[in-house]
């Protein structure tokens, strides 16, 4: 159908009239209001929160049994409250707290002019507030997130099972340990039935699981934890067992030693590997690995912000980059990483660390929105204990190894507020103010140091 250009003009002025009057166009009357007095910040609520863990093994040492993260909730005048989560600890609460000053009275739309402000706060403190105002935003205007950023590029997102070594839930001393302030127990009273993981054939049989649970295809093993010789062997056990279709990473978390990781690369260079995440410290040991391996190398230490980059071009000590909006300036810096990575030939995909559904719905936003970020991003989602999440999650259910991207206004998800509550209480009787993987390892491994391997 040919529109003449009065016509074309007037079917769009009246579209921009509706919105000038209250409605936004397919969603209907929302009350008369002046657009920038709607959008008004009027105040901002700070929740901590402290959701069950289980003791899954890092090169950090062992997680305790909590993990920490901050929950913010942004009220504009218009009565809609947009929806943050970000990194826990008291240190960010402290500089979200401060950050209500900088915020209260300014608009939504305009939360970059307070970012240097709030930067200084701390990354995690401004990727906390920028997404509760873009969720705000989704609310007011019936828009998703990704449509507010440009729109998706797919219509679902594709994970990465991330497997753990571990300890049995119900492990003595996890059970004994002073900051527990919930009724978990023994047995079918754990808060979960995954047992111990700590040998090749267990993990081949937890990767199983996953795959069976969840359907992903694509298998990271958290390294950096047990002899690497054992955790080479481990992802031998998982190839056999998960057949070649599967595609295999391993993150040590740099606490191998360089010769250790160019061996260990080496070998498992036979294998359907889709990439070596940092086996070592530093971007010039990494380009060392990278180049006597021929594997492709990632990172999420090395090359954490934009000023790392330079170094990086010039090293050239990866092949993917794994953003993440809570320290690389929030959604707009990890979009800018886009065109970027594709001019110095990274691929992206997406790091994560323990979170619950906010942060999940705000992975799934980023990632359809971004045309480069084409690998399984990880997620610790599915380590969250059933019944403990803060959000309704109807809406975020991984199948096919993917997450759908959400179809209602903002994030698309709906805060549960007596969850919210309950890790409120958790966070305030538990006394946990900051992650602390190595003292739990100490009580369970007594020799434990963490030293290079």
């Amino acid at each position: 159908m040919n529109l003449h250009r009065r016509d074309w003009l007037g079917g769009t002025g009246g579209s921009l009239l509706a919105l000038g009057a209250g409605q936004v166009p397919g969603t209907g009357p929302i009350g008369p209001f002046r657009a920038r007095d709607r959008l008004t910040i009027t105040d901002l609520t700070v929740t901590p929160i402290a959701l069950p863990d289980p003791p899954l093994l890092a090169a950090s040492g062992c997680h305790g049994p909590y993990f920490l993260r901050n929950i913010i909730e942004l009220k504009t005048a218009s009565g809609a409250v947009g929806l943050g989560e970000t990194v826990g600890g008291e240190r960010v609460t402290a500089g979200l707290e401060k950050a209500r000053a900088i915020v209260v009275g300014q608009s939504v739309l305009s939360y970059r002019r307070c970012a240097a402000q709030l930067q200084a706060l701390g990354m995690g403190v401004y990727a906390g507030i920028e997404l509760a105002c873009l969720d705000a935003i989704g609310r007011v205007t019936g828009r998703t997130l990704c449509e507010l950023i440009g729109g998706p590029v797919r219509d679902s997102v594709e994970f990465a099972a991330y497997l753990f070594y571990r300890y049995a839930a119900d492990h003595p001393v996890v059970l004994a340990d002073p900051h527990l302030a919930d009724s978990r127990g023994r047995g079918e009273h754990a808060i979960d039935d995954w047992g111990e993981v700590r040998t090749p054939e267990a993990m081949a049989a937890m990767a199983a699981r996953f795959r069976d649970r969840w359907g992903f295809r694509t298998f990271k093993l958290k390294g950096g934890v047990l002899p690497p010789e054992v955790e080479r062997d481990s992802l031998f056990a998982m190839a056999e067992r998960l057949g070649p279709g599967a595609k295999l990473r391993i993150d040590p978390n740099a606490r191998w030693k360089k010769d250790t990781a160019i061996r260990i690369g080496k070998e498992i260079s036979r294998l359907k590997m889709e990439y070596y995440e940092d086996p070592v410290a530093g971007q010039s040991a990494m380009a060392e690995v990278r180049q006597a391996t021929g594997l492709k190398m990632s990172t999420n230490m090395c090359v954490t912000k934009f000023t790392d980059i330079p170094g990086a071009m010039r090293t050239e000590p990866i092949d993917v980059l794994l953003v993440d909006h809570h320290y690389f300036g929030g959604f707009a810096g990890c979009q800018a990483l886009g065109p970027l990575s594709k001019g110095v030939g990274w691929t992206l995909s997406q790091h994560s660390n323990s979170h619950a559904g906010i942060t999940m719905a705000a992975m799934v936003h980023l990632a359809a929105s971004i045309p480069e970020l084409t690998l399984a991003s990880d997620t610790h989602y599915p380590w969250l204990i059933p019944g403990t999440d803060i959000i309704e999650t109807s809406g975020l259910k991984i199948e096919n190894g993917a997450i759908r991207v959400p179809t209602g206004p903002g994030l698309g998800v709906a805060l549960d507020p007596d969850r919210l509550a309950r890790a409120h209480a958790t966070y305030k009787k538990c006394g946990m103010r900051g992650r602390d993987d190595r003292s739990l390892m100490r009580k369970i491994e007594p020799g434990w140091t963490g030293e290079l391997l």
